[in-house]
């Protein structure tokens, strides 16, 4: 089974206490409704319209359309029930499938009922938000069973370090919630009751940069965006990447991925580079040429105001290939350039 990690590349599987952001506004929902919607008329923007916009919150975004997944796949955990786009379920609260197996029956919160799931910011203060399918009375009821307590609204969990064995883990990846009507919202260990509240003000839907890319990105069913930090290559301004949705789970997966950068010089560089790459570049991590993973890709400069160039490919072999190349720093023409002069000179996308 794939290693469900939290939202940045470089987190470890289940502690998630790498990059340490600060989280200063958090998510909001309303009760009820499905994925479809938002001002561009897709899942992703209907969940980018739940999140206040702010740097921090900007930085990391996960998405999936949970019941559309469900949809396709169903909702059992078992190794041989992972097939097509199954591995997907859950990407956009990656902290709760860690716990999956009993979360339902010990906290009250089901994954799989949810229309969908959006986590923003970094750790140890990402907050996540998982829209409709919910009980508020039962989530309640459970974590308080287990040591959850009122607080401004919300619930606050035990410190990890203290709690029982048995509940230590849901004190570290869901320290406090907040159960509103048909929706869930929580927080890692690091988050603070105030950080759940109903955003106001601006969304990530309607920030410039990240509705360009979602834009981008179309109707996906899993999709993830980063702004800054090291996303590898000539240091594009963002990178989001998703999977298309499919008709069903037989379909072949396809990619979709848009790099915003600077200037429209940078976005031209990256539109050859990324050409030469997909076509008979090799894979740093794997010494495979991108042909053995990506099939049939194109590439196109669609500029704008942010200069984004998008990509899109088949990815045959499994659904989420493009995540796990985004996690090894290895999507074509983005590679990690943390190289040798030497080494560097022959890699696509290296300065």
């Amino acid at each position: 089974m794939r290693s469900r990690k939290a939202i940045s590349r470089v987190l470890p599987a289940i502690t998630v206490i790498a990059l340490a952001v600060v989280l200063g506004t958090a998510l909001g929902g309303c009760s009820g409704g499905s994925g479809a919607g938002g001002s561009g008329g897709t899942g992703l923007d209907a969940a980018l319209a739940k999140v206040a916009d702010t740097p921090v919150t900007r930085a990391q975004v996960a998405y999936d359309d949970t019941a559309a997944l469900v949809k396709l796949s169903g909702t059992s955990l078992g190794l041989g029930d992972l097939k097509g786009f199954a591995v997907l379920r859950g990407y956009g609260a990656s902290s709760l499938m860690e716990l999956a197996a009993r979360l339902t029956s010990d906290t009250g919160i089901n994954v799989f009922s949810e229309d969908y799931a959006i986590s923003a910011g970094n750790p140890p203060r990402m907050v996540t938000l998982l829209h409709g399918g919910q009980s508020a009375s039962v989530v309640t009821s459970r974590l308080g069973k287990l040591g959850w307590k009122q607080d401004n609204g919300a619930l606050a969990g035990p410190s990890p370090a203290s709690a029982p064995e048995a509940t230590g883990l849901y004190a570290l990846q869901m320290h406090v919630v907040r159960a509103d009507g048909s929706d869930v919202r929580v927080g890692l260990s690091g988050a603070s009751a105030s950080q759940l509240a109903t955003p106001s003000g601006s969304t990530l839907a309607s920030d410039p940069l990240i509705s360009a890319l979602a834009g981008c990105l179309g109707d996906v069913v899993a999709a993830q965006v980063q702004v800054g930090g090291q996303l590898g290559g000539r240091n594009p301004t963002a990178v989001a990447i998703g999977v298309a949705a499919p008709a069903s789970n037989t379909d072949t997966p396809h990619a979709v991925v848009c790099v915003a950068w600077s200037s429209p010089d940078g976005a031209t560089q990256y539109t050859a580079d990324a050409r030469k790459a997909l076509a008979g570049g090799k894979s740093l991590a794997t010494d495979r040429p991108y042909t053995d993973y990506l099939k049939s890709g194109s590439v196109k400069n669609i500029g704008g105001s942010q200069n984004i160039v998008q990509w899109q490919a088949d990815t045959p072999r499994r659904a989420d290939q493009v995540f796990q190349m985004y996690l090894n720093r290895d999507l074509p023409a983005l590679p990690g350039c943390t190289l040798p002069a030497v080494a560097r000179s022959g890699v696509i996308g290296c300065p």
